[in-house]
């Protein structure tokens, strides 16, 4: 993901900063998957990815 990409995506989360990788977010890249990022100097690194499930209730 680059930082252009980052920046247009509406489905994201700020999480925290962390001081060694930047501004730490969520953001939705499909619809039931996701992925940490971390935003440093206009950088964007993918700390990981994960899928949710999507349980149906009765």
């Amino acid at each position: 993901m680059d930082y252009q990409a980052f920046k247009r995506n509406s489905q994201k989360e700020y999480l925290g900063y962390c001081e060694l990788k930047g501004f730490v977010y969520s953001v939705q890249i499909d619809s039931n998957k996701y992925a940490v990022v971390a935003l440093k100097n206009g950088q964007v690194e993918v700390l990981i990815t994960y899928r949710v499930k999507h349980e149906v209730s009765v």
